[in-house]
C-alpha cells in the first residue's frame, strides 16, 4: 500500500486486491498529510472489512486444526516439525486471533527466533508457519498470508558431514549386530533413508534386475515421487545373506526398529568408534552422494538416485568436485 501523485496534483492510494492485483483510489487531496489521513482511515475500513469476510478463529485452535491436516498427510517428523514450531509460535504470540498476525509481527518472530535460537531454527519456523498460513486460505481464515511479504531467512551453507573410508570401517568393526550392520552397508551403498530402510518390504526389491523400488505403497517418501534405486554388488549381497523371514527385510533381532532406537545404537556405535561424534545415521547418506561426487558421478545423476525435487539440494555436494576446478584454471 501506498500513496503516489498523480499529474493533477491529487495523491491516490494504491493497494492490492483479494486477488492480489494491484488498483487504486483517490485521496481527492493535494496535501500530502491529508492523504496520509485518508491511508490511515483507508486502512482500518480495509481491515474490518476483511475480518467480515473470513471466519474467525484464535490461534489455540487453528494450531489444533492444522496439525491434525498435517498428521493426515504428512510423515511423523515433518509434523513432529510442526507442532515444535507452533508450540515457540503460540508461545511469542499468545492465543490471538490469526488475522491480528501481521507482516512485521511474523518479522519480530523471526528476528526473536534467531537470537533466542538459531537461524536454522528460525529458517524452519518461518516456511513451516507460512505453509500453515497458506492452508488458511481456503479454510476461509485469511485472505492472504502475512508471511509472503516477509524477507525469507538465508541461512549460511554448511557442508554435508560424511564418513571416511577409514571411519566407515571403523565404524563397521564395532557395530556387534549383524542386522544393524547390514542396514548400515546397505545405507552407504543405497542412499536411502533412514524410515525408508525401516519399512522397506521384500516385494518392493526385484532381484533380478537389482533394483529396489520405493513406490509409496508402505512409506510415502520425502519428495513423494516413485524412486528406483539401483542395487550395487555390496547391496545386493546384503539381500543375499538376508533370510526372507518376514515381509520386511531389515529387522532386529526379529523385531522392528524405530527411528530413536537406530539413533540411540548408532551414537553408541560411533562413540566407541572413536570418530566424530558428529556422525550420525543419516551421515551414511550423505556419505553415498559423497562417495560418488568424488569418484567423478555427475551432480544431475546423484541428485536422482537421491530422490532429489530439485537438483539445487545436491549442489551442496558440488564442492567434492575439486579436479573439475583444478583442471579448470590449468588451461589458462
Amino acid at each position: 500500500m501506498f500513496l503516489s501523485k498523480r499529474s493533477s496534483g491529487i495523491y491516490h492510494l494504491y493497494y492490492n486486491k483479494t486477488d492480489g492485483k494491484l488498483t487504486s483510489i483517490s485521496t481527492k487531496a493535494k496535501i500530502k498529510s491529508k492523504a496520509y489521513l485518508f491511508l490511515i482511515d483507508f486502512t482500518k475500513q480495509l481491515e474490518e472489512r476483511n475480518k467480515q469476510q473470513t471466519s474467525p478463529i484464535t490461534l489455540n485452535k487453528f494450531a489444533f486444526q492444522f496439525l491434525k491436516h498435517s498428521e493426515a498427510l504428512h510423515t511423523y517428523w515433518t509434523n513432529y516439525g510442526y507442532k515444535q514450531t507452533f508450540r515457540f509460535f503460540k508461545k511469542y504470540f499468545g492465543d490471538v486471533s490469526i488475522t491480528e498476525i501481521s507482516a512485521r509481527d511474523i518479522s519480530g518472530y523471526v528476528e526473536n527466533r534467531i537470537t533466542t535460537a538459531s537461524v536454522y531454527q528460525a529458517r524452519k519456523d518461518q516456511i513451516n508457519i507460512s505453509a500453515a498460513f497458506n492452508w488458511a486460505i481456503p479454510q476461509g481464515y485469511l485472505l492472504e498470508n502475512p508471511c509472503r511479504s516477509v524477507k525469507k531467512v538465508r541461512i549460511p551453507q554448511k557442508l554435508p558431514l560424511f564418513y571416511s573410508q577409514e571411519d566407515f570401517e571403523k565404524l563397521l568393526a564395532v557395530i556387534d549386530n549383524e542386522d544393524i550392520k547390514d542396514m548400515a552397508i546397505f545405507a552407504v551403498n543405497t542412499g536411502m533413508r533412514q524410515m525408508e530402510l525401516i519399512k522397506l518390504q521384500w516385494n518392493q526389491i526385484n532381484l533380478v534386475d537389482k533394483i529396489v523400488i520405493l513406490d509409496n505403497q508402505h512409506h510415502v517418501t520425502k519428495g513423494k515421487r516413485v524412486r528406483t534405486i539401483p542395487l550395487n554388488a555390496n547391496a545386493f549381497q546384503v539381500l543375499r545373506n538376508r533370510a526372507a523371514s518376514s515381509s520386511r527385510v531389515f529387522l532386529y533381532n526379529g523385531q522392528p526398529m524405530s527411528q530413536d532406537f537406530i539413533s540411540h545404537k548408532f551414537a553408541e556405535y560411533v562413540d566407541r568408534a572413536d570418530i566424530n561424534n558428529k556422525l550420525n545415521f543419516h551421515s551414511l547418506r550423505h556419505t553415498f552422494a559423497s562417495w560418488l561426487v568424488q569418484a567423478g558421478v555427475s551432480i544431475y545423476e546423484v541428485s536422482k538416485l537421491l530422490g532429489h525435487s530439485d537438483i539445487k539440494t545436491t549442489q551442496i555436494y558440488a564442492h567434492l568436485r575439486g579436479d573439475d576446478l583444478r583442471r579448470a584454471v590449468d588451461l589458462l
